[in-house]
């Protein structure tokens, strides 16, 4: 087996991760039991009239309760992860991963809805934006948004992931 072979195969190891903080996970988590729990109420409710039970009525409560808790598990989907390979941006419904080889430079977005956000520059001059990076994330992150400094142009923790990751990359440390 040969040595690049090897590398490409090798796990890559994380180094940061950017996601929902656990207090968002938990108030999902009680938003869902929450709307499970009055939309089973109403499908038991149309099911068990004495008379005549409404399986129509029961129908639609039982696709709102997975459509709803589809949506709400979307919610906790996103994320930015800075890894030993390269960093990989999870969206709402599509995943981008870029291996450190095809990253030019890691910049900050300056636009106004993603101040303070990781922009990733490839070597073919396309750039890709985390959103969940920026300042106005950072408490659905769990972190101070202190951090991306008054301007909320500083670097905060997830560029800093990057940019350290790739410099060291760069180095031949990785």
């Amino acid at each position: 087996m040969s040595a690049p072979r090897a590398d490409r195969e090798r796990a890559a190891s994380p180094i940061y991760r950017a996601g929902p903080s656990v207090l968002y996970r938990v108030l999902v988590g009680v938003l869902l039991l929450l709307l499970a729990a009055s939309l089973l109420g109403g499908m038991l409710l149309a099911l068990l009239v004495p008379e005549r039970p409404h399986l129509l009525l029961a129908a639609v409560a039982l696709v709102m309760l997975v459509l709803l808790g589809a949506g709400l598990c979307l919610l906790l989907r996103p994320s930015f992860r800075v890894t030993t390979r390269g960093v990989e941006m999870r969206g709402l419904l599509a995943t981008r991963r870029i291996d450190w080889p095809d990253i030019a430079v890691v910049e900050i977005d300056r636009s106004l809805m993603n101040r303070g956000a990781v922009v990733i520059v490839t070597r073919d001059g396309q750039r890709a934006t985390s959103a969940l990076t920026g300042s106005r994330f950072a408490l659905y992150r769990g972190e101070s948004t202190f951090d991306h400094g008054q301007d909320l142009l500083q670097p905060a923790r997830p560029a800093r992931a990057a940019i350290d990751t790739h410099r060291r990359f760069l180095h031949g440390a990785l």
